[in-house]
């Protein structure tokens, strides 16, 4: 949380530059330091919960060379956050819920630094609308709606390319192309469609995949399953390791580098069953899936 706090001292200073919709733009350069902070913010609908319909909340991300920070502002009623954290939940269009951890401001009951900042506006690029849910003094669990759409912000965001151009060519959170040579594989519903591809090359893993399959939502690419030899197992989960730049991981029957989201905002794991000798690499672009409505388990 430190550098969110060094953030918000530079937030402090920074000057309007340009708007788009409801998003308003800032940027400071700190010349002793030679560094340039950018900063969006937002502000809130009208709350959905009656009894604060006087608050406003404000929703600022910061990028500099000193840390992104992601923090929230109350205006006319104050948060109910005991140090060290306390939850927060949000809700993009229509997907799942997210429940993240935020500490409170130093000597402010109306500022709360949230997690995941680089995870919150690659999320919000993709997104139309957010609903936040913060606890509030004397109310409880208050909600507040936003209209996130057209967010510009590039420079430090993570790229959207992540492992492997999207394993197999394809691009995170890129629209269907019909003329890749997909085949609709029957896996899933609705707007959330899985296809496989019919010519799956060899990767950068340096195995030849014996199958790969790409799921989309809303014509959107979110997830790549990749199955393999189980006797490929220790060189698959080398070469992601060095990959994603972590240390090696203990062979089991299910591997994961979950814990890696916030720097490349992906997902990934191994699942591997030696007695039918087939092995999946499961990569999820994390902003595209947090779109994705909560849903039961299809089966083919």
């Amino acid at each position: 949380m430190r550098a969110m706090e060094k953030a918000l001292v530079v937030l402090l200073s920074l000057s309007p530059m340009s708007s788009f919709a409801d998003w308003a733009y800032s940027e400071h350069v700190d010349e002793m330091r030679g560094e340039k902070a950018v900063s969006a913010t937002i502000s809130s609908e009208k709350p959905i919960s009656p009894q604060i319909s006087q608050a406003k909340l404000t929703i600022t991300s910061v990028r500099s060379a000193s840390g992104n920070a992601f923090f929230l502002d109350l205006e006319n009623a104050q948060f109910s956050c005991s140090p060290p954290l306390c939850d927060v939940s949000m809700k993009f269009d229509n997907g799942k819920v997210l429940e993240l951890k935020a500490a409170p401001g130093k000597d402010s009951n109306n500022t709360l630094y949230v997690q995941g900042p680089n995870q919150f506006v690659a999320t919000a690029k993709l997104a139309s609308r957010l609903i936040v849910e913060v606890p509030v003094y004397k109310q409880g669990k208050s909600q507040f709606k936003f209209d996130v759409s057209g967010l510009t912000w590039d420079g430090e965001t993570p790229s959207a390319d992540g492992l492997y151009a999207g394993v197999g060519g394809q691009s995170w959170a890129a629209p269907y192309n019909p003329a890749t040579g997909l085949v609709d594989s029957g896996f899933g519903e609705g707007d959330d469609r899985c296809y496989i591809d019919a010519h799956p090359a060899t990767l950068e893993l340096g195995v030849k995949p014996t199958k790969i399959t790409h799921c989309y939502y809303q014509g959107r690419h979110y997830s790549s399953m990749v199955d393999f030899e189980f006797s490929k197992l220790n060189q698959v989960v080398r070469a992601v390791s060095k990959q994603v730049g972590k240390p090696e991981l203990e062979l089991k029957e299910y591997v994961s580098w979950s814990e890696i989201e916030e720097k490349n905002l992906l997902s990934i794991g191994i699942l591997g069953s030696k007695k039918s000798n087939v092995a999946t690499l499961l990569v999820t672009y994390v902003p595209a899936d947090n779109l994705v409505p909560p849903r039961k388990l299809v089966t083919q």
